[in-house]
This record gives structure tokens, sequence and C-alpha cells, in this order.
């Protein structure tokens, strides 16, 4: 087939005619053809979008777990004040109590939010001053190192997952 375009191209130099699958392969290999560059260009676009749209979105995964640590820490380290402030300072108020739960609470919630381990550890920071909060106003060391170690283990799984979002 030389000069003759797709449609033209019916006969063979000998005059068969062109087999229809032939022709068809023949007619998308010249559109392939003529808008090669166009097509490149397409690809390049949706893969770029595609990318984009994968960059954004791990974007912004990481910059809501990086706000949702922050909270954490900050929550974490507002537990540790006012329970060592109840079992050292014995500070015993209801006033106190009613804010280490509400710290401790906020710890567990966020926590989804950071990482399933970080989860895990606000679960076990809960467990252990739900287990022990009574025992703060008579002052059993066991309660508070339970309750200290829980908020220990949660502050350093935060972190981790904050040096992971590299």
């Amino acid at each position: 087939m030389s000069s003759a375009s797709p449609e033209q191209a019916t006969h063979l130099a000998d005059d068969q005619p062109i087999p229809p699958a032939t022709r068809r392969f023949s007619i998308v290999h010249e559109l392939v053809r003529q808008n090669a560059l166009a097509l490149v260009s397409l690809f390049i676009a949706l893969f770029g979008l595609g990318y984009n749209t994968w960059r954004n979105e791990t974007t912004e995964h990481h910059r809501n777990v990086r706000q949702s640590a922050f909270i954490a820490l900050d929550a974490l380290g507002e537990v540790q004040q006012l329970a060592d402030t109840r079992f050292f300072g014995a500070e015993h108020s209801e006033a106190n109590r009613i804010a280490i739960w509400g710290r401790v609470t906020l710890v567990r919630d966020i926590a989804t939010l950071v990482s399933a381990d970080t989860a895990e550890r606000a679960d076990a920071l809960f467990a252990a001053w739900s287990g022990n909060a009574a025992a703060f106003d008579n002052g059993d060391a066991e309660a508070e190192r339970a309750v200290a170690v829980a908020i220990r283990e949660a502050r350093a799984q935060v972190l981790a997952d904050l040096q992971r979002l590299r």
C-alpha cells in the first residue's frame, strides 16, 4: 500500500480484495500514526493528573495525622500533669478527676486518627486510668506507676508515628 488512503486501499496490487480485518488494522494504524503526539500528550496528562491526585491525598493524610498527633501529645502532657498533681500534690478534688477523665478520653478519641498502634496505646491508657483512678487518692504507688507507664508508651507511639511520616 503506497500513498493511497486507507479508505481507498480496498484492493491489493494484483486487484485482489484486501480482507476486512487487515483493512481495519491499517485504518487504526494510520490513525495512531497521525495522532501519535496527541495520544502521548493525553497519556502524560492522565499520568500527571493521577500522580498529582495521589500526592495531594497523601499530603492531606499526613497533615491530618500530624495535627492529631500534636493534639494527642498535648493532651498526654496534660494527663501527666494532672495525674502527678493528683498523686503527688494531694489534689483530690472532683475538678481534677473530671479533668483527667476528659483528657484521657480525648487521647483515646484522637488517637484513632493517628494510627492503629496509637489507638491501642490510648485504649491501654484509658484502661489504666479506669482501673487505678480510685487508688490515686489512697497513694497507691503501683497505680501511679501503671498510669505513668501507659502515658509514656502512648507518647512514644505517637512520636514513632510522627517519625514515619517522612
